[in-house]
């Protein structure tokens, strides 16, 4: 089963571009209902349609029976974490920040200094788990809107734990060796949504999709991308992405729009163009 829609935005004739808002018309239909739009888009002669994006959603595969979803335990997050470096070894963002570090130091650099994140009240990580071995192959962090964690809620976020959560503070210990303009570009690939409008209060937001290298290719970054959505989709708020060249075609095949991006630059250390780019998505949930 394929979903159309398409984003535009409908203006007063003779508007200027610089000056349109910043809202988006999303339009659900099937494929029979396309030329409908363009047919009747002359009877509102008044209104201009300018089409932003056309994003097709593929109904997502099965998650094969041989895996399952979970939330994951602070038990786990080591782990999740191993997945985590696993996942990452090969990104350009990654290699050049780590390349000269002992892999143990690193290791113990994200337990340390970046895990804790991951224990936050508003952020619950949702692993995949190999039935037969136990063994987590993947996972996804999903930060819930601050909205929902007020100090009467189950899990509230104090003013504590926002401003640990938005702080730009350098971390207080590093690996030795650690490529420091790789980790200025790590810490904007990771906030990059802030400069489009993500809202923490307001907005979800994905903290990471990492699936092991040996399982791969068989859709389980789709399959947690689905189950995420369907959280998204019961509060009918928005879901913001960083989505690296690896993941950015899933995030687009699951119904997320373009709506930046941050140039790393990378081929000004040897890397490649094509690789220096996170593209900065969003989900709308469609009325």
């Amino acid at each position: 089963m394929m979903e159309f829609r398409i984003a535009c935005k409908a203006v007063e004739c003779g508007s200027s571009l610089e000056v349109l808002p910043p809202d988006w018309v999303f339009i659900k239909f099937g494929p029979p209902y396309i030329l409908s739009l363009l047919f009747t888009a002359p009877l509102f002669p008044h209104l201009q349609f300018y089409i932003v994006d056309i994003i097709f959603t593929m109904a997502p595969k099965t998650l094969d029976p041989k895996y399952e979803i979970a939330i994951a335990t602070p038990e786990d997050m080591e782990e999740v974490m191993y997945v985590l470096e696993d996942a990452y070894e090969n990104d350009e963002v990654w290699w050049y920040m780590f390349e000269k570090c002992d892999k143990k130091e690193v290791h113990k650099w994200i337990m340390e200094v970046v895990m804790p994140r991951w224990l936050m009240p508003d952020l619950t990580t949702y692993k995949v788990v190999e039935k037969s071995s136990g063994k987590i192959i993947g996972w996804t962090a999903l930060a819930s809107p601050w909205k929902y964690h007020t100090p009467a809620s189950p899990k509230p976020m104090t003013d504590d734990d926002k401003h640990h959560a938005l702080s730009e503070d350098l971390p207080p210990w590093m690996p030795k060796d650690i490529f420091m303009e790789g980790l200025g570009e790590f810490f904007r690939m990771l906030n990059g949504a802030f400069q489009y409008g993500y809202d923490p209060e307001k907005d979800y937001h994905r903290k990471g999709t990492m699936i092991h290298p040996d399982f791969q290719k068989q859709g389980l970054a789709t399959a947690l991308t689905a189950h995420t959505n369907a959280i998204a989709d019961k509060t009918g708020d928005r879901t913001w992405a960083p989505a690296r060249p690896t993941s950015y075609k899933m995030f687009k095949t699951m119904g997320f729009i373009d709506i930046g991006e941050v140039d790393h630059h990378t081929e000004r250390w040897g890397g490649t163009r094509k690789n220096s780019i996170t593209a900065i998505v969003r989900r709308d949930v469609a009325n």
